[in-house]
């Protein structure tokens, strides 16, 4: 069987990084599998294994780009801003929305705070309190089932 030529099979691993994306963002890392990701692209499975070994590293391709549309709508100029920014981009911003219920998978509750921490500019106590009232305003609002008006009562 002739190997394929470097630019085919950057083409090819672009598509499986492409697609793996897409499952993830819109079902979640539960259903990112190999199989999923080949019958999606309409390759075998040996051919994602021929670019990545192993589930964790086609995953570390995909951080990067969750990362970009979790930030791309913040401010972190201050907790204010970033708290504002923050319900905008919960209410408006659905590409976001996705990548906050899916990005659990990929990463620690920890990493996640500690990455907020050092990016929200001021006094350490207010970014404290903002990022805890951020991450309780995402629990509440982006429950699987939004609660009615009755389950209120």
């Amino acid at each position: 069987m002739p190997r394929v030529s470097q630019a085919v099979a950057a083409i090819t691993r672009q598509k499986i990084i492409d697609a793996s994306f897409d499952i993830a963002m819109n079902e979640g890392f539960d259903y990112l599998t190999f199989s999923a990701i080949a019958k999606k692209v309409g390759i075998a499975r040996s051919g994602i294994n021929a670019h990545f070994k192993l589930k964790a590293d086609l995953i570390n391709e995909l951080k990067p780009l969750f990362s970009e549309i979790i930030e791309r709508p913040l401010i972190f100029t201050s907790p204010d801003a970033f708290f504002t920014s923050w319900i905008y981009a919960i209410h408006n911003d659905q590409e976001f929305v996705k990548a906050i219920r899916h990005s659990g998978a990929i990463t620690t509750t920890k990493m996640g705070y500690a990455g907020l921490f050092a990016r929200i500019s001021g006094e350490p106590k207010e970014v404290e309190r903002c990022i805890y009232l951020s991450l309780g305003y995402a629990v509440v609002h982006l429950s699987e089932e939004e609660p009615t008006s009755n389950d209120l009562a």
